[in-house]
């Protein structure tokens, strides 16, 4: 009996809540489409940049409508240096005469007709100073792989599929003069024995400057907090630091004698190609609320605000310059 009541009260709260339901008149202002600009500009590479349109938070949709008429033009250290050719799709493009270099500042001023002038700058830094890298290989576990003998009927074992973690402390030295802020890219090339290759840019950075080594700073659905890798050096400035992050590695062995080429993608090599990135503030705050923003419950917090850089309009103007190791695993 206890039972029925209780079902009886649930349907009637269904019920209320369900009545409760009110459409609601929007009555504000509808804001007019602000010029979108998103570029990130790496030292010595040509400068891109793709223009939109910004859209209203109520419209139906969720494509962005591409801008094709605008005029962009390219600034170095205050100097017009070209007007960037327009390519499809929104994206504009420089020549290598815009090729910036580091330490260089770079301007966009861009124009669209009927909309007000838009204009963003950012600053080539310094490349990132690695003093060394150094590798621990784990095995973590292993399994055999088996073919049938017909000659005997039997299960032959002719290699392991081999897992392991591979350790990684990259020492670096920072620059005391400037607040410094950095970005860390592990990409894994394998080579197949069979032919072929894959890229992966998985990684573990647990290190304390991640704010990832932490559990409780990790979102509920298990992501890391900082899902750009990207870090300043609060807590190093002007030192020397090691850095800590590991990869997961698995390649299949063949024992001697014997062949797996057409079992299994036996690796031939594998390379790792770390590059420690130094980025502009405005990259860094704009990774770090975008991180935040997918990363965050909306339900227990409160909605974050993207970083914007863009003076008129809406955006990011990001600057990079990488320094790459390659180590041979």
């Amino acid at each position: 009996m206890k039972s029925i009541k209780i079902y009886f009260s649930l349907i009637i709260t269904i019920l209320f809540l369900a009545s409760c339901e009110k459409e609601i008149e929007f009555k504000g202002e509808t804001t007019d489409p602000k010029v979108v600009v998103n570029s990130y500009i790496a030292a010595d590479s040509i400068i891109t940049a793709h223009i939109s349109e910004s859209r209203f938070f109520l419209t139906n949709g969720y494509t962005f409508k591409n801008i094709e008429n605008a005029s962009v033009n390219i600034f170095k250290n205050g100097v017009l240096m070209e007007k960037m050719t327009y390519v499809g799709d929104g994206i504009y493009t420089g020549t290598i005469k815009s090729k910036p270099i580091v330490g260089e500042t770079i301007k966009l001023v861009v124009n669209v007709p009927t909309k007000n002038e838009v204009s963003c700058e950012t600053k080539i830094e310094l490349q990132s100073v690695i003093l060394s890298i150094d590798t621990t290989q784990l095995v973590s576990s292993q399994s055999p792989i088996s073919i049938y003998n017909s000659n005997n009927g039997t299960l032959e074992t002719v290699g392991y599929y081999v897992n392991y973690e591979c350790k990684y402390k990259l020492k670096m030295k920072d620059n005391a003069n400037e607040k410094n802020y950095y970005r860390l890219v592990v990409r894994t090339h394998s080579i197949f024995l069979a032919g072929g290759y894959s890229d992966s840019y998985s990684f573990t950075f647990d290190d304390i400057v991640s704010g990832n080594s932490n559990k409780n700073e990790f979102s509920l659905d298990g992501n890391p907090s900082n899902e750009y890798n990207v870090f300043s050096d609060e807590i190093f400035n002007g030192k020397e630091y090691s850095l800590s992050f590991s990869t997961s590695q698995n390649t299949a062995v063949a024992l001697p004698g014997y062949d797996l080429t057409n079992i299994t993608r036996e690796n031939l090599k594998t390379e790792v190609y770390i590059d420690l990135q130094s980025i502009s503030k405005s990259y860094y705050l704009y990774l770090k609320s975008r991180s935040a923003s997918t990363t965050s419950n909306s339900f227990f917090s409160e909605p974050i605000q993207i970083h914007n850089n863009i003076d008129g309009g809406i955006g990011i103007l990001g600057s990079y310059s990488s320094n790459v190791r390659k180590i041979d695993l």
